[in-house]
């Protein structure tokens, strides 16, 4: 069994480059059928690379893939990632094209990875200001049970059993900028028991990373984060919708801060 990749990301977002080791480089066509459907309509020349450890987050949680590259120390990018994903054996895998097709990286080898940063820090911020969302909400509707979160440009949302009307959305957008201009540490911590976290989100067994917003709210989150609410710059509360007894907060972040 192909050894579990570090994902670095979850204990330091900081990080843009990082010197790792080869694991495997192979055509998507040579994957198994479970791993081949990580990624649609795939071209011919995509290949798979995975790594001991890895700086690019993986599509999930609500939050879209890095991208990035992957090269040989001292050389130029020779590989452009456009997609990562997480296998259910814990690998984790870059899809993307190599500058030369019929090159792949070898076992062993030393590379160096590269996060695009831009990228990585609207998604971040993206992400922490559904947290930002999440607990005005948490504080305004207490009752109100969150349901489902959306990081994803455009189409960022966090929705909730019960209705909310837009009446309501001058008290949100409110109390949202209220907690981005106290300028709250975004903090993460490791607990052995998610016991007490199971509603939301904590299924799994082992030790549960959690993010909080300056101590007032505790989530389960495997996604990268802006250090303080301040630097997700402001966050707008876009409208609110309704379906089916389910309520929807949409917002959005500036693309720049």
């Amino acid at each position: 069994m192909a050894p579990c990749t570090e994902a670095v990301y979850l204990h330091d977002a900081s990080l843009r480059t990082l010197t790792t080791e080869i694991i495997s480089h192979q055509p998507v066509s040579s994957l198994p059928e479970n791993e081949k459907s990580l990624i649609k309509n795939a071209d011919p020349e995509v290949s798979a690379i995975t790594t001991r450890q890895t700086i690019l987050y993986p599509q999930g949680g609500g939050q879209p893939s890095d991208t990035g590259s992957i090269a040989l120390a001292d050389q130029e990018p020779t590989f452009t990632v456009s997609l990562v994903r997480k296998t259910e054996d814990g690998r984790i895998l870059h899809f993307g094209k190599s500058a030369d097709p019929e090159t792949l990286f070898v076992e062993g080898q030393s590379v160096i990875q590269r996060v695009d940063g831009a990228k990585r820090d609207y998604h971040s911020r993206l992400h922490t200001g559904g947290h930002i969302v999440g607990l005005a909400m948490e504080l305004l509707f207490p009752e109100m049970r969150k349901v489902k979160a959306n990081h994803f440009p455009k189409e960022a949302c966090m929705e909730y059993e019960g209705l909310l009307y837009n009446e309501q959305k001058p008290l949100i957008q409110a109390k949202v900028d209220e907690l981005v201009q106290q300028d709250l540490p975004i903090l993460i911590t490791w607990v052995e028991d998610g016991s007490d976290l199971e509603g939301r989100g904590a299924l799994r067994d082992g030790p549960v990373r959690v993010a909080s917003i300056g101590g007032l709210d505790q989530n389960p989150c495997g996604g990268t984060h802006v250090p303080t609410t301040k630097l997700v710059g402001p966050i707008t509360i876009r409208k609110i919708s309704r379906q089916k007894g389910i309520s929807r907060v949409s917002y959005e972040v500036p693309l720049e801060v």
